[in-house]
């Protein structure tokens, strides 16, 4: 009882549909992501999300803080490998303070941690911090300008867990804040909780007004324009499904489910060449993953648990429960699933945030991995080849 009373969190009840995902079809087990290879091993932390400049360079996120860029030195090679790579990634920005700790969870607050990024038609690189707010970056001069602090936010309400973002040519910024009550070092609480807390967000580049499009949102994460740019996709990663909110058409300023019951917990999406979206999958929920049965699935409906669990657990325990599977699908413009990416073992690629595909090669990334994978689409349809014919 006293854990119950004392729980950092305040749970809601929530019933997962059922039954979990098998893993059959377009779902069907694969060893695709054991083709990647790891660049920058130990030398990189936490690259989850990339964007690409007009000169085919390479810019991600860390956990330390840091803006890097990577550069492609040679196109030519027909599958992946580091030598094609400038030695190390070059730092453009610090978003926050400069100190030997940051990239532990306690210094994220003053070192910062951008998210999601992308280039706009202007030239710039505009981010999301989880912490500092939303950015633009001129990667030449190698400066930065907060454009909304986390402490202004947006119609009253500061921003606590900025998350992704992409830009409408002629329509401004949109982004995600994940909760209004947790930070990213929190983020477990948050998905605990299984609360309709984060927002979807739209800043006007013209006018330098933030205003709320979507609100009731669980743990909002990645999001992406559609193909059409008429509608947009919000990952509601805590309830393992895909939110659409309509910009155009008869159901204008209305959303609805776009994919529900996924195989695992969605964090970034991201528009391929194929007319198809790739979403990575933080942690994974389907049938057989765990002799238990998927964790969150399992104590979702019960707040008093959550709330004992919450209490007695310290939040890094919880990746205990996580299966090592790691898992991206690709689904239509219609909200199916028609194919997935899987390293089963996590042997090579321990967990999926991203896939960014640029120039033939998927970018591979996840806010706790110490190396940045990199697929090309050769070595991706080899590894398909050898898996049909086992």
């Amino acid at each position: 009882m006293w854990c119950v009373v004392n729980s950092p969190i305040e749970p809601l009840p929530f019933t997962f549909p059922a039954p979990l995902p098998r893993l059959e079809g377009p779902l069907r087990e694969n060893k695709a992501l054991q083709a990647a290879v790891r660049l920058f091993e130990g030398r990189i932390l936490g690259p989850e999300s990339f964007a690409v400049d007009e000169n085919g360079t390479i810019y991600t996120g860390t956990a330390d803080g840091r803006i890097l860029s990577i550069y492609r030195i040679s196109t030519n090679k027909s599958s992946s490998s580091e030598e094609q790579f400038d030695k190390s990634p070059h730092l453009v920005v610090r978003t926050g303070l400069a100190h030997p700790h940051c990239g532990q969870p306690h210094m994220e607050e003053q070192c910062g941690r951008p998210k999601g990024m992308k280039f706009g038609p202007d030239g710039y690189l505009y981010v999301v911090d989880s912490y500092k707010g939303l950015i633009k970056v001129d990667v030449h001069k190698e400066k930065m300008e907060t454009l909304v602090s986390s402490e202004v936010g947006c119609d009253g309400l500061p921003f606590r867990f900025l998350n992704s973002l992409d830009i409408a040519p002629d329509d401004g910024i949109y982004f995600t804040d994940s909760t209004f009550k947790w930070q990213r070092r929190d983020f477990r609480y948050a998905v605990l909780e299984t609360r309709p807390d984060g927002r979807l967000l739209h800043y006007d580049s013209t006018t330098g007004v933030c205003r709320t499009v979507l609100s009731g949102l669980y743990l909002a994460n990645g999001l992406t324009l559609s193909h059409d740019k008429t509608f947009i996709l919000v990952n509601e990663m805590s309830v393992a499904r895909i939110r659409r909110y309509f910009l155009s058409g008869k159901k204008k300023g209305t959303s609805d489910v776009f994919a529900d019951n996924l195989p695992g917990f969605p964090d970034n999406i991201k528009p391929n060449s194929r007319g198809n979206y790739f979403v990575g999958m933080g942690s994974v929920r389907f049938k057989g993953s765990s002799p238990i049965g998927s964790f969150l699935d399992l104590i979702a409906p019960y707040p008093s648990l959550k709330k004992f669990i919450a209490a007695i657990m310290p939040l890094q325990a919880y990746n205990v429960f996580m299966p090592k599977h790691a898992l991206a699908v690709e689904i239509d413009d219609s909200g199916i699933i028609v194919n997935s990416l899987h390293d089963p073992e996590a042997e090579t690629i321990a967990a999926v945030s991203e896939l960014f595909e640029f120039n033939n090669t998927l970018y591979i990334g996840h806010f706790q991995s110490s190396y940045l994978g990199v697929l090309h689409m050769n070595d991706l349809n080899e590894q398909r080849g050898a898996c049909n014919e086992t």
